[in-house]
């Protein structure tokens, strides 16, 4: 150090930087900016049983297993049918739902299976046409399925989810802008954005 003038100077000379704290500080900033995006990320979870209206085959039904301990479902019918055929009525579940911004949602619904003629609905989002959703091969426990990608605008939008193969049961639907996230276990429904009838 030169204390001529009172002015501290420090060496350099052979000093070489600490690449470890770049890669921890690197680390850290994208590890921040990931809790960001997720904590932004909107999130709108419904229990099946909280419909706005239901109409005849959809029922609503009681489970110990089902998140509230109730879901709704198209009832199996006897003779169950072996192939895919037209359904035999037009029942269905329409909720409503607020959006809390505009943005591009995945659409994820816990479901149970009866088996390959017994697991999808048809699932139709305000005016825009029926789209087929489900077939997946998981039967007879609740799981989580994901379905399209759509885009929404704040505000209230209808989904309804109508018959199409006896059998299949959903427990909750859940809208989400997080393409990262993978739900697995029963969510906690967003109660503050489903509108139900007074």
């Amino acid at each position: 150090m030169n204390t001529a003038n009172n002015t501290p100077t420090i060496s350099v000379s052979g000093w070489k930087p600490d690449l470890r704290a770049g890669w921890v500080c690197a680390i850290v900033l994208a590890m921040l900016l990931i809790s960001a995006a997720v904590a932004s990320a909107a999130k709108v979870v419904v229990e099946a049983e909280h419909y706005y209206t239901i109409k005849a085959a959809m029922a609503k039904a009681s489970s110990q297993v089902a998140s509230g301990s109730a879901y709704i479902h198209i009832p199996l019918q006897r003779p169950h049918g072996t192939t895919e055929g037209a359904p035999s009525d037009t029942g269905y579940a329409l909720f409503k739902v607020k959006i809390p911004k505009t943005g591009t949602y995945n659409l994820w619904g816990r479901v149970h299976w009866y088996d390959g003629c017994g697991n999808s609905f048809f699932l139709k989002i305000d005016d825009k046409p029926a789209m087929v959703f489900g077939n997946d091969g998981t039967y007879q426990r609740w799981h989580w399925v994901r379905g399209l990608r759509i885009s929404l605008t704040e505000g209230v939008h209808t989904i309804r989810f109508q018959n199409r193969e006896d059998g299949a049961k959903l427990d909750q639907f859940m809208l989400t802008t997080d393409t990262r996230y993978v739900p697995v276990r029963a969510e906690k429904e967003t109660k503050q954005y489903v509108i139900r009838p007074e």
